[in-house]
């Protein structure tokens, strides 16, 4: 079925290419609330799922695009280790060719890594219908641009993913959750001080005047960590955070308390000052990722400008700066010249230049 499934999803864009159709490429549609519409018809890699080939002595695992996250989890806790990145999962609906194309990582991207940095290799079908391979199974791999990274973020304007060669990592021996009562300021002060000694951190997550860290590695890594920082051992759901399941998250529909205001996603330098004095702000990354419930653009745009850092208003297409998307547009006309690709991307090809 795993080579009928590819060559299915295969013959649907060259037919889409000589009907001259787009298409939208999806898994689940586990990022649905978070991510504007596109458009085309539905091209859906769900039964393209399964694991292609796992090397556990190697830490690295090849999946089909189609495969739940879950799966590929429940496969690697068999041999005690797990992905070398912190993916959203959304409550167990993505899939692994999804996890890719967002490119979006959880409160230990900036210690476990972001999605591209454990992507060895795909294999995928561009615009003109032509199945790619680029990278492969192992670490060093590539001479010259890493071409398989460029998944990583797409939002599916490049092609479809079939295939996934992922880094694996070994399980932590001990993982815990310590808690402060601090405002962000002297939170992101703390994080700073960290930074100049081994820690084994693993994720932060500050809101509401409550800083909580966690420590993950081996058993006597976490206890003199948990001797030299302190603090309040605390059970914490990282998993929500990482999934967006927190109540913060939730707008006023959802029985969350944030009115008409729009849930901001700023990345921005670790070190960059902290706005006081705002409940509806929450932060993750030691300071470099701050999402903010807010009702007004041009200040939000004034604000993280001033500080060196990008914006996206989530639920809206992201605003890329011009050089970012004159880039994004010349990769677009490479792997997909018709523009057969719907994305949530403003990366669309102009054929008028």
């Amino acid at each position: 079925m795993s080579q009928d499934s590819s060559e299915r999803l295969t013959a649907a864009v060259r037919d889409a290419v000589a009907d001259g159709r787009r298409l939208t490429v999806a898994g689940a549609g586990s990022k649905r609330n978070i991510l504007p519409g596109t458009s085309g018809d539905m091209l859906t890699t769900m039964e393209h799922a399964g694991i292609v080939s796992y090397d556990p002595a190697e830490l690295v695992i090849t999946a089909r695009a189609g495969t739940p996250i879950k799966a590929l989890q429940a496969e690697l806790a068999l041999h005690n280790q797990r992905l070398a990145c912190d993916p959203p999962q959304f409550l167990g609906q993505g899939t692994v060719g999804g996890m890719v194309a967002a490119g979006l990582s959880g409160p230990g991207r900036p210690w476990t890594g972001a999605v591209r940095d454990a992507v060895l290799g795909v294999v995928m079908v561009n615009g003109l219908g032509e199945q790619l391979t680029f990278g492969g199974q192992v670490m060093k791999n590539v001479a010259g641009y890493d071409v398989s990274r460029l998944m990583a973020g797409s939002f599916g304007a490049l092609g479809v993913l079939l295939e996934v060669s992922l880094r694996v990592a070994p399980v932590w021996e001990d993982d815990v959750t310590i808690a402060f009562d601090l405002s962000a300021a002297k939170a992101l002060d703390r994080c700073a001080a960290w930074r100049q000694h081994y820690l084994p951190l693993q994720g932060s997550w500050w809101h509401g005047g409550r800083f909580h860290v966690r420590l993950g590695g081996s058993a006597a890594s976490v206890a003199a960590a948990m001797h030299q920082l302190g603090g309040e051992r605390v059970d914490f759901p990282w998993d929500h955070v990482r999934d967006h399941a927190l109540d913060f998250f939730k707008p006023l529909s959802a029985s969350g308390d944030h009115g008409d205001k729009t849930l901001w996603r700023l990345v921005v330098p670790p070190a960059a000052p902290m706005v006081e004095a705002y409940d509806d702000m929450a932060v993750m990354w030691a300071g470099g990722l701050r999402w903010w419930w807010h009702d007004d653009e041009e200040a939000i745009q004034t604000h993280v400008k001033a500080m060196g850092g990008w914006a996206w208003a989530m639920e809206r297409a992201p605003r890329l700066p011009a050089a970012e998307r004159a880039l994004m547009r010349r990769i677009k006309a490479s792997f997909d010249p018709a523009g057969l690709f719907g994305s949530a991307l403003p990366i669309e090809v102009d054929h008028a230049d």
